[in-house]
């Protein structure tokens, strides 16, 4: 059952980040057939359909099949640079929208599922002055989680200086880290990555 996406803090709106290039997959991953007529980019839409019903925007540039899988589409405004153009774009989309901020999810992640999304959303309705709620595993999952719109400014320094790097984005005290599980978290780089994914 979906939750409302809206309560009485602040609205996290969900997205799915679809602007890499694939280069190392050899071609469009996110068109790839994991089975049962799916794609690779239905995995991470239907784990936030889960959650939070059909809100899911694509944000970044992308086939135009691959746009029509989720239900909106949020432009980047900062193409060329990586995940933090497609979090700046979606976050200062949400600031003009009045949102609190975004729930980011790669369009590449084949397993990821509701309940992780439900475990990080908790968490950051619980922890309401942090800037980004993210996933954690072995390391920071930066494209998994929550990042609000206080990050905003944070986050448009390091693209201006041209530090694209979002795992270390986020200062330490402005975050907080859920554990997720690794397979879940794990997301395709290359075809064999899809082997036993499916």
């Amino acid at each position: 059952m979906a939750v409302t996406i809206t309560d009485d803090a602040e609205r996290i709106e969900p997205i799915v980040l679809v602007g890499g290039k694939s280069t190392r997959f050899g071609r469009d991953k996110l068109r790839e057939p994991v089975g049962g007529g799916a794609w690779l980019v239905d995995r991470p839409i239907a784990a936030l359909r889960e959650v939070f019903g059909a809100h899911v925007a694509m944000v970044g540039e992308c086939d135009g099949e691959v746009a029509r899988r989720g239900d909106k589409v949020i432009a980047d405004r900062y193409p060329g640079v990586g995940p933090i153009g497609g979090i700046v774009s979606a976050l200062e989309a949400g600031e003009e929208e009045g949102w609190g901020g975004v729930f980011v999810l790669a369009g590449d992640l084949v397993r990821i599922g509701a309940g992780e999304v439900r475990a990080i959303l908790e968490v950051a309705r619980k922890e309401a002055g942090a800037w980004a709620v993210l996933g954690e595993t072995d390391q920071v999952e930066a494209c998994i989680g929550v990042y609000r719109v206080g990050a905003l400014s944070v986050l448009k320094e390091r693209i201006a200086a041209g530090n694209f790097r979002l795992h270390e984005a986020i200062p330490v005290g402005k975050r907080i880290l859920v554990q997720v599980d690794a397979t879940a978290a794990g997301n395709v780089n290359r075809v064999e990555d899809l082997r036993g994914r499916e």
